[in-house]
C-alpha cells in the first residue's frame, strides 16, 4: 500500500524503508493480475500512464518495458528513490519517479492515456476526489484503472478468532480515521458518478495453506500496530490476538483468503 493522502496523516503503514519487503510481497501477490488487468484494459506502447501511489513502482516500471512512457508518484520520498533506484539499476528509461500527493501531483491535464492506482483509495478521506483528479489527468478517450480491497472479506477456513478479532480491529480503526477500508466494493459507482463510462467491473481474491503469502494480512496488521493501539484497550490484547494469527499462517490445516480485490476499467468520454 502506498503513502498518498492529502495531509499525510492517516497512513497506517510504514512508508520508509521499513516497509520495503512488504510492499515486495505485495507485488508479487498481485502483480501478475494488474498486468492481465492493464493489458486487457489496451495498454500498449507508445502508450502513456501514470500510476499514482506507485509505493516501489513496480507496474510503472513493468509497463515502462513494455513500451509505454510512464510516471509514478507518490507521497513517500523514500519509496520514490527506491523505485528510480530500481529503475535504474534494470536501465529503463522510459520512466519517472516523482515525489507528490495525489490531489496535488501538478502533472497536467488531459496528458496520458492511463492513469493507474492499486491499493491506494482505501487509504484516503476523500478516494472519490481522488479518483476525479486520476480522470483530469486522462485524455479524452483515455482510461482509468484502480484496483482495491474489501478488507472485510479477510478469512480463514476454518475459522478463527484472532483473524476475525483482526478483521474487526482494522475496520473499527479506519471508521476513527474516516477512511474506507471496503471502498473496493464501490470503486464501479464511483467511477459512474464522476461520469466515466465503465467497460469492466470484476474482482478476486487470493488463498494460501502455507508459505510468506499466507500471513500478508498479519504482516500488515502488526505493521499497523502503533495505529491500532489508539484503539485498543489493551496492548497485551492486541499482542495475543497478532500472536494467534501467525499461528495460523503458520497451520497447514487452515487456508486463509485475502482481501477480496476488486477491479474497475472504466473510459473518460471523448
Amino acid at each position: 500500500m502506498a503513502v498518498m493522502e492529502r495531509s499525510g496523516g492517516n497512513y497506517i503503514l510504514s512508508s520508509g524503508p521499513d516497509g520495503h519487503e512488504r510492499l515486495r510481497l505485495l507485488c508479487t501477490l498481485h502483480d501478475p493480475f494488474s498486468r492481465t488487468l492493464l493489458l486487457d484494459a489496451g495498454l500498449c506502447p507508445g502508450k502513456t500512464l501514470v500510476e499514482f501511489g506507485c509505493g516501489l513502482g513496480c507496474i510503472a516500471r513493468w509497463a515502462a518495458t513494455r513500451g509505454a512512457r510512464t510516471t509514478g508518484v507518490d507521497l513517500s520520498h523514500d519509496h520514490v528513490a527506491e523505485a528510480s533506484r530500481l529503475a535504474c539499476d534494470a536501465d529503463i528509461e522510459n520512466v519517472e519517479f516523482r515525489q507528490g500527493s495525489i490531489y496535488d501531483s501538478d502533472l497536467p491535464e488531459g496528458a496520458f492515456d492511463f492513469a493507474y492506482c492499486r491499493f491506494l483509495l482505501s487509504h484516503l478521506s476523500e478516494p472519490v476526489a481522488a479518483m476525479r483528479t486520476m480522470a483530469a489527468c486522462l485524455k479524452p478517450g483515455g482510461i482509468l484503472v484502480c484496483e482495491e480491497p474489501d478488507l472485510k472479506t479477510i478469512y480463514s477456513e476454518p475459522p478463527s478468532p484472532a483473524y476475525a478479532e483482526g478483521v474487526k480491529r482494522i475496520l473499527r480503526l479506519a471508521d476513527s480515521l474516516a477512511l474506507d477500508f471496503r471502498f473496493g466494493a464501490k470503486l464501479a459507482l464511483s467511477a459512474l458518478s464522476i461520469g466515466l463510462e465503465v467497460h469492466r467491473a470484476d474482482a478476486y481474491q487470493r488463498h494460501f495453506l502455507g508459505g510468506k503469502e499466507k500471513g500478508y494480512w498479519t504482516w500488515s496488521f502488526a505493521e499497523a500496530k502503533p495505529s491500532l493501539l489508539s484503539i485498543c484497550s489493551s496492548p497485551a490484547e492486541l499482542d495475543q490476538c497478532l500472536s494467534d494469527m501467525r499461528k495460523v499462517d503458520r497451520d497447514p490445516r487452515v487456508i486463509v483468503g485475502h482481501a477480496r480485490m476488486h477491479q474497475v476499467v472504466a473510459r473518460k468520454p471523448s
